[in-house]
Order: C-alpha cells, then structure tokens, then sequence
C-alpha cells in the first residue's frame, strides 16, 4: 500500500514490530478483564460497544493530536492508545522516530494492565464454571 500510495519507505518501519508488540499487551491484558467481567456481568459487552466508539474519538484515530488543544488535548493524552496510535502515525507515514517518554508510559501501562487482567482472571478462574 505504501509503494501504491507513493509514501516514502523509512528506516523508522523497523520500529513498528514493537509498536505491535506493546498494542498486543495492553489489547491481552484488557481483554483479560473485560473476558472475566463479561462472565459475571452480561451488560459488559453492551457496554463495552459504546466505550469502544467513545475511546476510538478519544484516540487520535482520525485526526493528530497537534491539531486539539487546551484542556481537551490534555485529557486525550492522558488516553494511553495516543502514543501508540501515534507511534504509528510517526512511523509509517511521516517516517520519524516515536516520542520516547509518552511511549515509555504507554509501555508501562501495557505491561502493568497484563499484569493485574493476568493476576484478577486467574483469581476468579475457579468460578467460571458455576457462571458459564
């Protein structure tokens, strides 16, 4: 799609296998809870449509986060997808290294929601039977 679309291809296309590696961890350790969530509670995954249409408008999906300002692009960096979406972004399109610490908190944050998804769902394993 790059050669089609005439984007540049960069050096920085290297560091995408790791942009991957700490979206797969954070995306693991959600879905660990939310698996577990949605045994106990029903309504999760009704609930869970309409947090994932907000948080994709609260990540720089569609637009980057240089254009959103004020108090607005301070709560939507808060979101830890931004530093991934936007490593992404940097990476592949304009061909530039992601920032470092914005990614190094994402990064913590991922291993840390791996962490606590691992930790809770094999804590409540043994009662998946009686709820299933």
């Amino acid at each position: 799609m790059m050669l089609y679309y005439h984007t540049p291809i960069s050096l920085t296309l290297i560091f995408v296998p790791v942009l991957l590696l700490i979206q797969v961890i954070f995306t693991v350790g959600i879905s660990l809870l939310l698996a577990m969530a949605n045994l106990f509670l029903r309504d999760v995954k009704y609930l869970l449509e309409m947090v994932l249409t907000v948080w994709m408008f609260a990540t720089s999906v569609v637009y980057p986060m240089d254009l959103v300002g004020g108090r607005l692009g301070l709560i939507l960096k808060l979101n830890p997808m931004t530093p991934i979406i936007d490593g992404f972004r940097s990476t592949i399109l304009l061909g530039r290294w992601p920032s470092p610490l914005p990614l190094l908190l994402a990064t913590v944050l991922a291993f840390a929601s791996l962490v606590v998804g691992w930790l809770v769902f094999h804590r409540a394993e043994y009662r998946f039977a009686e709820y299933a």
